[in-house]
């Protein structure tokens, strides 16, 4: 299984998630994820450092859909614009290590002071 790209833009100083549904490769029935283990990184593209981490809840395992996050705290870390960084998720499923999903992230900035 070849891990899919998707990109994705987030707003500086807000929470962010996403919804993400792991299926088997009938693209139809889901993969059971219970007690599965996620790693997902944003790295700044030229240096390769950790920027942040996203945190993974199982929102439904039994049908595969787990929900990935990121607070205002660690979204505002981020310096705002577009090919500043990369991620990617991987996740332990059954004993078996995944590369998911992978993209640029594009952070778009705010306005208001203070938040």
């Amino acid at each position: 299984m070849l891990a899919a790209n998707y990109d994705i833009t987030l707003d500086r100083a807000a929470d962010y998630s996403f919804v993400l549904t792991i299926r088997q490769a009938d693209g139809i029935t889901p993969v059971n994820i219970t007690g599965a283990t996620f790693y997902a990184d944003i790295r700044d593209v030229k240096t390769k450092a950790q920027a942040t981490t996203f945190t993974a809840a199982l929102t439904t395992p039994l049908a595969g859909i787990a929900t990935l996050s990121l607070s205002k705290t660690l979204t505002k870390t981020l310096r705002a614009g577009t090919g500043l960084y990369e991620y990617d998720i991987f996740a332990d499923i059954n004993s078996v290590r995944r590369r998911l999903l992978y993209g640029s992230v594009s952070v778009r900035p705010q306005a208001t002071n203070d938040v």
